[in-house]
């Protein structure tokens, strides 16, 4: 019946956007002591940090799955964080486009 499927429904999403959200939370607090680390480490707050964060935090998140896996979220990581970066400073990279 109806009220059995959006019940269902209602359920599943639930419980998938629970688990999702503690990825997301547990993802974001790793980005953000890696990010401070290498800030207060080199002194600097500039896009550099920003992309190792993210490479560093995908390479942690995803070290259970292997080095394969590690590496893959590695990359995955560097990749999200470099597109923000050039998304992010585009008046710093005008005489470069």
């Amino acid at each position: 019946t109806g009220s059995v499927r959006t019940s269902s429904i209602i359920n599943y999403v639930s419980r998938q956007g629970a688990t999702t959200a503690s990825a997301m939370g547990t993802i974001a607090l790793i980005y953000s002591l890696f990010g401070t680390g290498i800030s207060w480490v080199r002194d600097a707050d500039d896009e550099l940090n920003t992309v190792v964060s993210g490479g560093l935090t995908g390479l942690l998140y995803r070290s259970t799955a292997g080095w394969k896996g590690a590496l893959r979220g590695s990359l995955f990581g560097l990749g999200l964080s470099s597109l923000y970066v050039f998304v992010t400073s585009k008046e710093r990279l005008q005489p470069y486009i």
